[in-house]
């Protein structure tokens, strides 16, 4: 189980498969295997070198508990040191919800480190910073994870977690998960400045159900950009239904691959 360490936290990620490096970052509360649950690493082993993370946080990456300890830029370099480690000078990179922010800010930030970037379910400007009054997040996990998830499982009926789901979700850090949601809620958005700036490659997708306009029109701002909107799709069926995500994605994969050669 390697590890990549970010100024003393520790990092947990995992390589699969051959080919170009494309790395994989989850979103909120999920972990590496998540990708594997749904379906996208047995569909994209064969062709890519797949890197995936647990973000700071979650599964069995570290877990601090101190306020700032989440912002963006830990999360950028976060995936610059798993990069480093794994020894990967420029990748394909492929991001869903928490994961797509941390595209849009690795994209203003390190762009040299991109070939192209893949946005789902993702949005650079949230209005933060926000109240944490009435955040679903913090209300339900300062109960600890057990009754959270139990709460979820009532208000969304489609959210059926499998047992290894459950039990690996189980393991998260209640404190350090509400830390994380506070540091998000706190930190500025990026500026239209640094979006309209991302000249990267970059795919940009949403279900029609999950609030797209935004994403759409981060879209526009960016030189490189194209946006898919998925009918009838929320923020969980667009991550899920990997049968109607897949096809487009990987063709722009598949166009963005080559690039990943150091020149």
């Amino acid at each position: 189980m390697p590890f990549a360490t970010n100024d003393g936290v520790w990092i947990r990620y995992e390589v699969e498969g051959s080919g170009p490096p494309l790395l994989l970052h989850i979103g909120y509360f999920l972990g590496m295997e998540d990708w594997a649950v749904e379906g996208y690493v047995a569909a994209l082993a064969d062709r890519y070198r797949l890197v995936m993370l647990d973000p700071r946080g979650q599964g069995r990456s570290d877990a601090p508990h101190t306020p700032g300890a989440y912002t963006l830029d830990n999360r950028v370099r976060d995936v610059l040191a798993v990069l480093d480690a794994a020894g990967i000078e420029k990748t394909l990179f492929w991001g869903y919800s928490m994961g797509g922010n941390i595209g849009y800010a690795l994209g203003a930030s390190a762009p040299d480190r991109l070939a192209s970037l893949v946005i789902g379910g993702a949005q650079p400007f949230a209005g933060n910073p926000r109240t944490p009054e009435g955040n679903f997040w913090l209300d339900g996990l300062r109960g600890g994870i057990e009754g959270f998830l139990a709460n979820w499982e009532t208000v969304d009926p489609m959210f059926r977690p499998t047992g290894e789901q459950r039990a690996r979700w189980l393991r998260n850090d209640a404190a350090a998960l509400c830390v994380a949601e506070l540091d998000w809620l706190t930190e500025p958005d990026l500026d239209i400045d640094a979006v309209s700036g991302i000249r990267v490659p970059t795919l940009i997708y949403a279900g029609t159900l999950d609030r797209p306009e935004p994403m759409e029109d981060a879209a526009r701002l960016m030189p490189n950009a194209s946006f898919v909107a998925l009918a009838g799709l929320d923020h969980g069926a667009a991550f899920n239904h990997t049968n109607l995500v897949l096809p487009f994605v990987e063709a722009f994969l598949t166009e963005h691959a080559t690039n990943t050669i150091p020149s």
